[in-house]
């Protein structure tokens, strides 16, 4: 009886190594093929969004993020993309140059607060569609592309402060507004 299940086994092994053993000697393509079929899955395409050039509505640039983030750290990649501006003249950035992020927290609750360094305090000869788009450049660039954070409170140079540019209330927690985007 012992006989029989060592063949069984025996011939089970057989048939594995069989169907098993050309994969295992895959050449180095196959192998690099796999390597970039992973290192592709784990990005995933986020948006960003910045002005257009007439500083009239959003437009949504996708770019790529690793998929393995935190959400903070995730939020802070997406912040230091928006903040450097787009990579081309087709779109407009929200934020001086100089602009910086100096923190982020995301609550447990969906609640994100973002501190930004600007270097006057404020956003200087901006009109109120300038002063939304900045804001709603931030709101939904976060609350779009990190699942956990619903809403966004901005902060400037450590302190809450009244608007960002003298026309639109900072006092509230904004949720995303598609209808700014084209």
């Amino acid at each position: 009886m012992i006989f029989k299940r060592d063949r069984v086994v025996f011939f089970i092994l057989l048939v594995c190594l069989s169907v098993c053993a050309p994969r295992a000697g895959a050449n180095q393509d196959d192998t690099k093929s796999l390597i970039h079929e992973v290192a592709a899955s784990t990005l995933f395409d986020g948006f960003l969004y910045f002005a257009d050039n007439q500083g009239s509505y959003l437009k949504a640039l996708a770019k790529p993020f690793p998929s393995n983030l935190s959400s903070h750290e995730l939020g802070r990649k997406i912040l230091k993309e928006l903040l450097a501006g787009p990579p081309d003249s087709i779109l407009a950035p929200t934020f001086p140059t100089d602009t910086r992020l100096l923190a982020l927290f995301i609550s447990e609750d969906g609640r994100a607060w973002v501190d930004l360094g600007l270097r006057e305090g404020h956003l200087t000869n901006v009109d109120t569609v300038s002063e939304l788009l900045a804001i709603y450049s931030v709101v939904n660039s976060l609350t779009l592309n990190i699942p956990g954070v619903k809403q966004v409170k901005l902060l400037v140079n450590g302190s809450d402060v009244d608007t960002l540019g003298g026309h639109v209330s900072l006092k509230y927690f904004y949720k995303p507004n598609m209808l700014i985007v084209k």
